[in-house]
């Protein structure tokens, strides 16, 4: 460092002040401490003047407080270095410190000194208090002066304008000063009747009321007032009909009477103006649809119109009050009332307010209430008036908007086709400006992304120029038609081919312009694919119908003949269509059977649609021989009159099944009288051998009684002979039974089971069988011949196969399940093997010991199998069921037929 120059000012390489205190912390922190605080302040007093001088703007922008503040601020940064050369040697910065002080300080003294005489001369709070207080005096003697002057100058005015005629006297009565209305109403101009009697200048209506009366009255008070009717008198015109006013008032201690006239003449013709004016006010509000009400809040006094008195339903009440029109609001509306009310009175706002109450039929109609309020100067409300008007009409066209304007929104937001609105450009272009969500969701696109955008802005973007030539054309076209166009387009849309059946509206203004596209769309895609489907179902049907095994055909009822047939009906008769057409139908089929088709065509042409009704028949071959047919008809179309139009037939061949019938008809013949011969031929062998058994057991019956084995091979032969005799009848019946024809009779389960005991009461006897029916009263609609057969072989064979050590028992019951009837029948007899219970019912099963390995059962079977057989014969089925407490159990399910 170069001493003795510039530069060392900004050195910091001299001996820090910390050493001359020794580097004592008693002597270095005091000082720092010390000059802390002074340079604080330093600092906050800057800050003091700074504020003083913002509120005092009158002698805050003087220089002295900026020297002032300049000073004390580089003061305290004076002080702020020397706590810093404490440690650091900047003696150089403590001197630019101190120098700029001194040339502040130097300066804001010579100010100062500058300023004594300007501060010597300023007054003493004492003495500027003395010079305010004068002040004030005048200034309020000149208000006061001023005021005065100001209110003579308004009441001058105000006498000279008012439109009434005013007159100063003085205690002789007569005028000392008059104001213009009086002037003008006299015809006078400048020349003031000043001096001139009272009397002279009116005469009074009563005769006994004289100036004299009206003196003495008015002395008798210091002030007064007093009233009464005159004419004031004017040069060449009628008097002029008047009310005056007489005052006696003192001013400025002089004793002044105020005389002031109403030109009565005018009031008269505003009273006759006010009448005829109240007669039209009255007409129109009669006349106008709306009742008229005004409601005195303060005493509680209302006023209705009789309109609206018969609005509510009380237009025979002479004098109503508050209530007959709050009663008649709906119980629900009152609060909403009352709130309204109360609300108007808070703001002040016109009161507005719609409810329900009792119309003139007393019946709840909508109301609209209107009215406004008068209020006093505090704001309390003194008189409200207003409307009713009964907005029943109004409400339900508001609802009917309403539930249209719903239904429309629907339409349009939730309908399941596109709907857009375009605006017509000059220019020839399109833009849109509605779009609904199905539209959106079919173009794929965002609404903000096309609503208020034209179609030639879309180009490129949403479809390929193409696509946007060809939708441009179509809405040009319709704008040039002016009328709906309706078209098929398709539009490609992620790679998928989207069919739409498109309509387009055009709106037009009044002078016939085209200026808005309505344009519906509906998405047809699925019946263009259906279409094709069906188109290709169509000719998969047609090749199923023409591959059939059955003929098919179409008949038309009224023109009497075949529409359509398949390939099959060709096949199986020979005819086209054609040749059926070229041919008298009917002679077609044969003669013995015209009169059953005729009586056919007639059962289905009364049948219901879907009902198949059955024909056989024979109809003539093409090549001359005749076919069986059987044929199901149902009716599948009718005109609007509900007669049939279209019969549809199916019909197939049944020649072979015919002749193979009639040949098993022949032979059922054959075999019915082959098992009566048999029957007759071996029953009469079977009973000799029985005798012969029965006497040759009698003759050896010392020989059997010691040969167990001769007895048994003897009771053998009497058994098997026994059971013969039983099973040929059976074999008998079972071979007739093709031939029965059912007669269905109404009967009871209880008569069915005690007839089928009758005849077997002999077993009964001798077996003690217990048999019990749960169900007597069960009615069953069957031929009761047969049905007592299945009773009697069921109970026979519970009373055969029974164990030697028990009594017989047969529990029968009944239950209904819909239009069936499930009979259970069980014993308990030794039962059925489980792999025995359905082969039992066949008519060649023999239950046998030896080919069971069971000697306990020992039947023929045939009693069974015709049991199955007559229950096959009424639409039904026997099972026999495990049965889990032992014995047999049977279960025979019929359906019954509708009453």
């Amino acid at each position: 460092m170069e001493t003795n120059s510039f530069e060392s000012f900004f050195h910091d390489a001299y001996m820090p002040h910390g050493h001359c205190y020794l580097w004592q912390p008693h002597l270095l922190w005091g000082n720092v401490i010390s000059d802390l605080l002074i340079a604080t302040a330093y600092f906050s007093i800057p800050i003091a003047i700074m504020i003083f001088a913002k509120k005092r703007p009158d002698v805050g922008g003087h220089w002295l407080f900026v020297l002032f503040s300049s000073f004390i601020l580089l003061c305290g940064l004076t002080h702020l270095i020397g706590i810093y050369t404490v440690w650091q040697g900047a003696y150089g910065m403590h001197a630019l410190a101190k120098m700029a002080t001194a040339l502040v300080s130097i300066t804001t003294a010579v100010y100062m000194f500058r300023l004594i005489p300007s501060a010597v001369a300023i007054p003493t709070p004492n003495q500027l208090q003395g010079v305010s207080r004068k002040l004030d005096k005048v200034t309020q003697e000149k208000y006061r002066l001023d005021s005065k002057l100001a209110e003579h100058e308004l009441t001058h005015f105000i006498l000279n304008t008012l439109p009434a005629s005013i007159v100063v006297l003085d205690d002789t009565f007569r005028i000392t000063q008059c104001n213009p209305h009086l002037l003008k109403t006299l015809g006078l101009k400048d020349n003031q009747p000043n001096g001139q009697s009272l009397s002279e200048l009116i005469e009074f209506s009563d005769p006994f009321t004289t100036i004299d009366t009206l003196a003495h009255k008015l002395s008798n008070a210091d002030t007064a007032e007093l009233a009464t009717l005159c004419h004031i008198k004017v040069e060449n015109k009628p008097a002029i009909p008047m009310e005056m006013k007489l005052v006696k008032a003192q001013f400025e201690e002089q004793s002044v009477v105020l005389a002031l006239f109403n030109n009565l003449s005018t009031l008269k013709s505003t009273e006759r103006a006010l009448k005829e004016s109240d007669k039209k006010m009255r007409r129109a509000v009669n006349a106008t649809a709306d009742g008229i009400w005004e409601w005195n809040v303060v005493t509680g006094e209302v006023s209705y119109s009789p309109r609206l008195m018969a609005m509510i339903g009380k237009a025979n009440i002479e004098h109503p009050n508050y209530e007959d029109w709050y009663e008649h609001i709906h119980p629900e509306h009152r609060l909403r009332v009352e709130q309204a009310i109360k609300q108007h009175f808070q703001s002040k706002e016109q009161y507005q307010v719609e409810y329900q109450g009792r119309n003139e039929h007393g019946e709840f109609s909508w109301f609209l209430a209107v009215g406004n309020s008068q209020f006093d100067e505090q704001g309390k409300p003194l008189l409200m008036s207003g409307a009713l008007r009964n907005i029943e009409s109004s409400k339900i066209l508001e609802r009917q908007i309403s539930e249209k304007t719903n239904i429309l929104n629907a339409i349009y937001n939730g309908a399941s086709q596109a709907i857009w609105l375009l605006q017509v450009e000059s220019d020839g272009d399109f833009t849109f400006l509605e779009f609904n969500p199905t539209a959106c969701q079919r173009a794929s696109i965002l609404l903000e992304d096309i609503q208020f955008k034209r179609l030639s802005e879309l180009r490129g973007k949403m479809f390929d120029d193409q696509i946007l030539d060809h939708i441009q054309d179509n809405y040009q076209t319709c704008c040039e038609l002016k009328k709906p166009l309706e078209y098929i387009e398709m539009l490609p849309t992620h790679d998928q081919e989207l069919w739409y059946q498109t309509t387009l509206y055009p709106l037009l203004n009044s002078e016939g312009k085209v200026t808005k596209l309505v344009g519906t769309a509906i998405d047809i895609t699925a019946r263009k694919y259906a279409e094709t489907e069906l188109q290709e179902s169509q000719q998969f049907l047609q090749r199923i119908i023409d591959s059939a095994v059955c003929g098919l055909y179409l008949y038309d009822l009224k023109q009497q003949a075949n529409v359509k047939i398949n390939r099959r009906y060709t096949h199986l008769l020979g005819y086209t269509l054609q040749e059926l057409e070229n041919c008298h139908f009917m002679n077609l089929f044969h003669p013995q059977e015209h009169a059953l088709l005729d009586a056919h065509m007639k059962e289905v042409s009364a049948s219901q649609n879907g009902d198949l009704i059955p024909l056989t028949y024979r109809f003539k071959h093409k090549q001359g021989h005749w076919v069986w047919c059987y044929s199901l008809d149902t009716i599948v179309t009718r005109d609007e009159q509900g007669e049939p139009e279209l019969m549809l037939g199916t019909f197939v061949d049944i020649t072979e099944q015919t002749n193979l019938q009639s040949e098993l008809q022949e032979s059922q013949a054959d075999l019915a009288y082959f098992a009566s011969i048999v029957s007759r031929d071996v029953h009469e062998p079977l009973s000799k051998i029985a005798v012969l058994c029965d006497s040759l057991s009698q003759h050896l019956a010392q020989t059997l009684k010691t040969n167990d084995k001769a007895a048994l091979e003897v009771g053998q032969i009497l058994d098997t002979t026994e059971r013969m005799r039983t099973v040929i009848p059976e074999l008998l019946t079972l071979s007739r039974l093709h031939e029965h024809q059912l007669t269905l009779t109404r009967v009871s389960l209880n008569s069915l089971i005690a007839k089928a005991c009758d005849q077997l009461s002999n077993n009964i006897a001798e077996s003690h069988i217990q048999i019990m029916c749960d169900t007597p009263d069960c009615e069953l609609q069957v031929d009761d011949t047969l049905f007592i057969q299945v009773w009697q072989n069921l109970i026979a064979n519970s009373i055969q196969f029974c164990e030697d050590n028990h009594t017989p028992s047969v529990r029968i019951s009944a239950e209904h399940e819909g239009e069936t009837i499930i009979l259970h029948y069980q014993d308990n007899g030794i039962g059925l093997p489980q792999q025995l219970s359905q082969q039992t019912f066949t008519s060649n099963h023999s239950l046998n010991g030896n080919s069971h390995n069971d000697d306990s059962l020992n039947g023929s079977g045939v009693s069974l199998s015709l049991c199955k057989k007559i229950i096959n014969l009424h639409n039904g089925q026997i099972t026999c069921i495990d049965n889990a407490q032992g014995g047999t159990h049977f279960l025979i399910t019929l359906k019954q037929p509708e009453e």
